[in-house]
């Protein structure tokens, strides 16, 4: 081989264990130091009511959907409602989804919603655009429902 060239050299993979830290001398359970090592979480049922979010500033629109709602949704959902941003925004963080029934006190239904899934992309908003309901407390075939992830 000439002065200029050198020869390739590999590293050789060695099919020694993972580096394990232990707890004390003699420890006969060593801990991973690698992720991939470390066994899974335990998974566990967590039982907590739903959390829905209903906002708006016309109170009778919100108690409709509410009643609606609770006639579709499990007994153990848990409604809030809102008719200011503040309280919007105070209880997003906890709710599963939010449907907003037009607009509230202090902003417009896009707005809030824009807002909503900027701050909480996983958040499912709902905005309920209509004239109100019939006689019967029902929204009709002319509401529109829009759905919007963020």
């Amino acid at each position: 081989m000439s002065p200029t060239q050198t020869p390739l050299r590999t590293r050789s993979h060695s099919r020694a264990p993972a580096l394990r830290l232990l707890h004390g001398q003699g420890s006969p359970h060593p801990e991973p130091l690698r992720g991939h090592d470390a066994p899974a979480p335990a998974l566990r049922v967590v039982d907590l009511p739903t959390r829905v979010l209903l906002a708006g500033a016309d109170a009778g629109r919100r108690a409709t959907l509410l009643d609606e709602l609770s006639r579709t949704l499990p007994a153990n959902t848990v409604f809030e409602q809102a008719g200011a941003v503040s309280d919007v925004l105070e209880h997003a963080p906890g709710s599963r989804m939010a449907f907003i029934t037009g607009d509230l006190d202090d902003a417009p239904a896009e707005s809030l919603m824009q807002t909503l899934a900027h701050r909480h992309p996983e958040l499912p908003v709902m905005v309920v655009d209509g004239r109100g309901a019939d006689e019967g407390g029902h929204f009709d075939h002319h509401d529109e429902l829009r759905l919007r992830h963020g």
